[in-house]
């Protein structure tokens, strides 16, 4: 029960972030422009704190104030904000995370699972995002998964994830600037209870299984 209640906090706080400016030439939900997002993230995070500045002035108490006055609550307030923008002020810059094919595909197939409605990270089948990205590859040192619910575009999940409101362990932010990590793949899905998700994968090391190189998707500031 905590943590469907914990999805739901999270997916009402920040699920209508603005969008700020995104690659022109690639569509904002897909699982590249995520990569390249989380990428900006731990290349730039001193710049990826204004972005985060730029949501606490919009606060009022623990309510986000967006153009329109559309309100939202937030559970920490300008704690959770403040708290990220420490962090990214003081993040050392870290290698871009690698896109991979195969661990994107395991992300859309956990999105394909929870398409009617589900949550969480184990799949119908019992499965584990460790056993997933194996289905298309071989990893090593390590893997993690996030998984953001009710956000539209790349920048929305990122933000939300490192915000990671009223969860305070911030392990969703954590896995981003996990220096172990150097792949990742990610994909957008539709979600019934929540309109759109998003799974993201990390790994050590990954080695297609069609033999395919990873691509490095350098980020750009804007």
């Amino acid at each position: 029960m905590r943590l469907k209640f914990l999805a739901a906090l999270f997916l009402s706080v920040f699920a209508t972030l603005p969008a700020f400016a995104v690659e022109k030439n690639e569509d904002a939900a897909s699982g590249r422009a995520v990569i390249r997002e989380m990428n900006l993230a731990r290349q730039n995070p001193a710049l990826y704190a204004t972005f985060v500045q730029e949501l606490r002035s919009r606060m009022s108490g623990n309510v986000l104030v967006l153009p329109g006055h559309t309100r939202i609550r937030t559970k920490e307030g300008t704690a959770a904000l403040d708290d990220a923008i420490r962090f990214l002020k003081s993040a050392q810059p870290l290698p871009p995370l690698a896109f991979s094919r195969g661990m994107s595909r395991a992300a859309a197939d956990h999105c394909a699972d929870q398409a009617g409605g589900g949550f969480g990270h184990e799949g119908r089948d019992r499965s584990h995002a460790g056993q997933r990205i194996a289905r298309y590859g071989n990893f090593s040192g390590g893997w993690a998964e996030n998984i953001s619910y009710g956000k539209a575009s790349a920048r929305d999940v990122v933000l939300a994830l490192i915000i990671d409101d009223g969860l305070p362990a911030r392990k969703h932010r954590k896995n981003i600037f996990n220096p172990i990590y150097n792949f990742a793949g990610a994909a957008f899905g539709r979600h019934a209870r929540f309109g759109t998700m998003c799974s993201m994968d990390f790994a050590g090391g990954y080695a297609e299984r069609d033999g395919s190189a990873a691509d490095t998707l350098v980020a750009r500031n804007f």
